[in-house]
């Protein structure tokens, strides 16, 4: 057996890895703001192009979040840490090669499929009455071409699992990096000559060139591709994953699917234009801010949570949990409120120009602003789901993504007819509250999360002053209104966040000191 000690970031690494992984990750996750600007500005909100695009990209994303993410992120990770705990690397970078195998496999097959039936497919997920022909036909086009889609994020996102397993971080945090430059250089360079069809081509070429970067790394790492199919029926840790894997995909089901949802219902709204691009728009900026502070968190607590439950460490989970939820109150509060505050010029500055008008722009500014208060439960649907997988509990997640899933359909169709897109991004926000509290109260009633009396008297601090700059920023913000729409975003930002974190620093919040450790160490 191999006892070679696997490969991971140490105690005292956890604030300085997440502040790198953030500057890396903002960096991204900018120029994916930018690509999605772009896409605005070429393709528009009421054309036929931009509404076939945001559709066509739209089915692939959904079932890769649903199919893939999910599994590699919640599946493999645990397995293979307990593998790397138990029995050693070698046995841990055997059972990913074979992991990476079976997923080629699958994602082969239903990408295949998927290609055969893309018409039936867009007519059942994606179509509505109202949707002319010409942009119907062009949507199934697309579709056709952006499904390889699903092979390349699933081997992505395989070696991401991989690499942060063995305590990599920087280079998965890069990745969106590649994926967003190769795409705007297409925008900027050859957008006019080979428009919609190139477009999406590209779009492969990122995820393409995503996989390409993490190989030589993981070959560094001892990783070696294996294509031994009789050892997929008898490796006990791909047994394993497999049990994981069915459960994992269910309580992972609420992004993907209730964006499909949202889509749907908003594709009938103002006259069959603006409501998918608008969705589409708004939920990818959604994800983007929310995503710098969750996913860079989660990548570095997840595989320490699944050292933690392979060695049965109730404390240190409990501990690790415990600072985790404090640290999502203190970053997640004050971003919705201030994201509320600004979702207008922001969306405006973002996507306002070229084809994507004011029209566009009201429309996709109200969406994000009923998506923001979903930001906080989005975070701790993240963080409790991978913490019960952790702990192998299975059961409690799907309940929560079966109750967020029915709230939000529910509430789409019912408050659509009267809010137009504040009703799915609305129902959105509260389904995907309702599935984080039913983790909490599981959690709590575990043992892993406690309460004490000063931790909820700081976090009804954080509420108030998460509050204060909410007003802060909504009005000075109306300071700028005939100014640069930039200024009108900067500088009540800056002034809201300053006076959210020095209120927390003369009210000695203790995330504070988080603060000044990932500013001295970066």
């Amino acid at each position: 057996m191999d006892t070679a000690a696997p490969e991971r970031t140490t105690d005292v690494q956890p604030v300085r890895t997440v502040a790198f992984m953030m500057v890396i990750m903002v960096i991204g996750k900018i120029m994916g703001i930018w690509r999605d600007g772009m896409q605005a500005s070429y393709l528009g909100a009421d054309t036929a192009e931009g509404i076939a695009f945001a559709q066509a990209s739209l089915f692939p994303r959904a079932l890769v979040d649903i199919m893939l993410a999910a599994i590699l992120a919640a599946s493999l990770i645990p397995v293979f840490n307990t593998y790397l705990e138990s029995k050693g690397k070698k046995a841990a970078l055997n059972l990913a090669s074979l992991f990476v195998f079976v997923i080629s496999i699958l994602t082969l097959f239903v990408t295949l499929m998927a290609i055969l039936l893309a018409r039936p497919v867009y007519m059942q997920f994606l179509d509505d009455p109202m949707l002319s022909d010409a942009t119907r036909q062009l949507g199934i086009q697309l579709l056709r071409f952006m499904l390889p889609m699903i092979i390349l994020s699933g081997l992505a996102f395989s070696f991401t699992a991989i690499l942060q397993s063995l305590g990599e971080f920087r280079i998965p945090a890069a990745m969106s990096v590649i994926h967003n430059g190769v795409i705007i250089v297409y925008y900027l360079l050859f957008f006019d000559r080979f428009g919609v069809f190139g477009l999406a081509v590209v779009f492969l070429l990122g995820w393409f060139a995503q996989c390409m970067i993490q190989v030589p790394f993981l070959l560094k790492r001892g990783f070696r591709f294996r294509f031994d199919i009789r050892d997929i029926f008898k490796n006990e840790g791909l047994r394993q994953i497999g049990v994981l894997a069915l459960p994992v995909i269910a309580a992972s089901w609420i992004g993907p699917i209730n964006l499909m949802v949202n889509a749907r219902v908003s594709a009938g709204l103002y006259g069959g234009e603006f409501g998918v691009p608008a969705i589409t728009f708004a939920h990818n900026l959604f994800v983007v801010i929310s995503g710098i502070f969750v996913l860079n968190i989660i990548q570095v607590i997840f595989p320490k949570l699944c050292r933690l439950a392979a060695v049965s460490d109730k404390e240190g989970m409990s501990a690790t949990l415990q600072e985790t939820v404090r640290v999502l109150f203190f970053l997640l509060l004050p971003l919705t409120l201030g994201l509320m505050a600004l979702s207008q010029p922001l969306v405006q500055f973002i996507f306002g120009r070229g084809e994507f008008g004011y029209r566009a722009v009201e429309i996709t500014a109200r969406a994000l602003y009923y998506y923001a208060p979903g930001i906080l439960g989005f975070g701790f649907q993240v963080v409790l789901s991978r913490t019960c997988f952790a702990l192998r509990d299975r059961r409690t997640p799907v309940i929560a993504a079966a109750v967020a899933i029915t709230a939000n359909a529910i509430l789409s169709y019912t408050l659509a007819p009267r809010l137009e897109i504040a009703g799915p991004t609305l129902g959105t926000s509260i389904g995907v509250s309702l599935g984080s509290i039913i983790m909490l109260i599981a959690l709590t009633r575990k043992g892993l999360l406690v309460w004490p009396r000063k931790m909820i008297f700081d976090l009804c601090k954080m509420a108030i002053l998460a509050i204060l700059l909410f007003f802060v920023v909504y009005v000075s913000s109306d300071w700028f209104t005939n100014r640069h729409v930039l200024l009108q975003i900067l500088i009540p930002a800056a002034l809201g966040g300053s006076v959210y974190l020095g209120a927390c620093a003369l009210l000695r919040i203790k995330e504070m000191t988080w603060v000044f450790q990932a500013l001295k160490k970066s």
